[in-house]
């Protein structure tokens, strides 16, 4: 890189770094996505560190999750770069250390793959925007590099086509599979780079040896990293919740619905928050180009069909008529093929660039910077801090001073009995060392869903809506209650007592169940078995917790 692009180069990195200034600077008063991330993953890297299982063998569980019934292939193994983190840091500095190296190499990538494949007239200094823009988009924060570090990816790839940048390149093939999930992103993208390369040398009657020989490697190396994983699938004779999925109930029209959703609005894993500006100004460019007959228009209207094409395979997906299909082969009910959609991100800014290039090319400097500008804003109102600024903070979802209170007053050693949640999530409980018969996990013996099943049977009775979604489902093994529906929120400002609580609370003892934490008072406790002990406040704390003890 010449002085003037590194300076460049230089601004982009500390853009994207004060995208992340509200987690160096508010700490663990910081805003955080709660679904999917601080319910769920940040709690299994914690658990796996602190129970010493990061190193558990092919047929060990995991203490602490789901009575101790989950294996430890329901987690990323330990050459996954994440939970290095969790063994360095505490949770929320491995957290902010996560999220600083995402968002930076999505920058990186994106402007490696501008700068060097699409030929682009555009100055450098708005690609180095273009790809800001794309480090700060709202995608899952658990998903490492398997979205925003794709674009990473298809530069090397890319060079390797075309036999350039060779060792920086096989050296970026080797490490993202370190820190990124194979199977939550990059096994569709590599997917349809498979499908691209054969098209391609079919096209031109050729072979590149040195591009299948990186990409057969990179997939070997992501199945060695994730060597649980294929083992739980293919040798794991244990019978899973995963082998009763039944998801894809969609009728036609709902299945439609589902497609223009996902198209306009994006999944909630892999968000461009493309809508307006993005979607609106490349639409707008590709029919100008179409009419002037512009060599750009061939290049927009591939890459809208293809994202046309992943938005509908994504709704297509659960479509009741491929349910016949799914009952007779057995992987495509227990693995989604449906997240081709965390290739989307990408595509929604490659397109962006293009558009930004034709309109730069024809004397439209203003409109390009303003569309920058208001990309940067839809960005800014979607950061983390913002969109979540109603929900509990970091330190006010775990609430660790709280359950510290709950832990003494229960007075006894924390290994000498399990507790369940009700009205919050279990993994708050999980977070503070409390071993509970409830959780959310990928998937755990089904044995233990029927039993599981036989406390939550009269309130999934109550409710069609929550008896499918743990029937047909079940990751979220909760004590549900049909009058607070599939809400876990029910914070300190937020009460909604619950009347007729109908779990079987005799199944609960047996099961090893002595407490439930309860976000909100249970009105008929007593006559189901569950004895009052104490509410816990704390100003630190969103919740009240109602702890309640299982009668004897």
């Amino acid at each position: 890189m010449k002085r003037q692009e590194l300076v460049g180069v230089g601004a982009g990195l500390v853009l994207v770094l004060c995208y992340l200034l509200p987690l160096i600077w508010f700490g663990e008063q910081a805003h955080i996505r709660i679904h999917d991330n601080l319910d769920s993953n940040v709690v299994w890297y914690k658990n796996l560190v602190e129970s010493g299982s990061v190193h558990a063998g092919l047929q060990d569980t995991v203490p602490n999750l789901v009575g101790g019934n989950v294996s430890r292939n329901a987690f990323v193994s330990e050459w996954t770069g994440i939970v290095w983190l969790y063994e360095w840091f505490t949770p929320y500095t491995a957290y902010v250390i996560s999220q600083t190296l995402i968002r930076i190499f999505a920058f990186l990538g994106l402007y490696f793959l501008l700068r060097d494949q699409l030929k682009l007239q555009l100055p450098r200094h708005v690609i180095v925007l273009v790809s800001v823009l794309f480090a700060w988009t709202p995608v899952w924060p658990s998903g490492m590099l398997s979205t925003l570090g794709m674009p990473l990816l298809l530069w090397a790839y890319l060079n390797l086509w075309q036999k350039r940048r060779i060792g920086p390149s096989i050296v970026t093939l080797v490490l993202v599979p370190f820190y990124s999930s194979f199977v939550l992103g990059i096994v569709f993208f590599l997917a349809l780079l498979v499908l691209f390369g054969l098209y391609r040398e079919w096209r031109h009657k050729s072979f590149h040896a040195l591009f299948w020989s990186a990409y057969a490697a990179q997939v070997l190396l992501y199945l060695l990293i994730e060597y649980r994983l294929v083992y739980s699938m293919l040798w794991e004779s244990d019978v899973t919740s995963r082998d009763q999925f039944d998801i894809g109930h969609n009728g036609f029209w709902r299945t439609i619905r589902l497609f223009f959703k996902q198209f306009v609005l994006g999944h909630t894993h892999a968000e461009a928050a493309q809508t307006p500006i993005l979607l609106f100004l490349i639409l707008g460019v590709f029919v100008v180009a179409v009419y002037r007959k512009d060599s750009t228009a061939r290049w927009l209207k591939q890459g809208l069909m293809l994202l046309v094409g992943l938005s509908l395979w994504y709704a297509c997906w659960f479509y009741t008529g491929w349910q016949p299909l799914k009952e007779r082969i057995h992987v495509m009910q227990t693995f989604n093929f449906a997240r081709f959609h965390f290739i989307e991100p990408m595509l929604w800014y490659i397109l962006f660039a293009l558009a930004m290039d034709w309109l730069w090319r024809r004397s439209r400097q203003r409109l390009v910077l303003v569309a920058v500008l208001l990309q940067a804003v839809v960005l800014l109102i979607w950061n983390p801090e913002i969109i979540y600024r109603n929900q509990p903070s970091f330190s006010e979802f775990y609430a660790v001073r709280q359950f510290a209170q709950i832990q003494s007053y229960i007075g006894k050693p924390i290994d000498t009995y399990q507790v369940v949640s009700f009205g919050l999530h279990p993994a708050i409980a999980q977070y503070n060392d409390f071993r509970t018969l409830d959780g959310y996990v990928n998937f755990y013996p089904l044995t233990y869903k029927q039993k599981f099943r036989t406390i939550i049977k009269g309130e999934l009775n109550k409710s069609p809506e929550l008896k499918h979604y743990f029937d047909d489902w079940g990751n979220r093994v909760y004590i549900y209650s049909a009058e607070l529906g599939k809400n876990y929120d029910y914070t300190k400002t937020n009460q909604q007592p619950v009347r007729h609580l109908d779990i079987n609370v005799r199944q609960l003892k047996q099961m090893g169940g002595a407490y439930l934490l309860s976000a909100v008072p249970i009105e008929n406790a007593p006559s189901i078995g569950l004895e009052f002990e104490k509410m816990f406040r704390d100003k630190q704390s969103a919740w009240i917790i109602y702890l309640y003890r299982v009668a004897p």
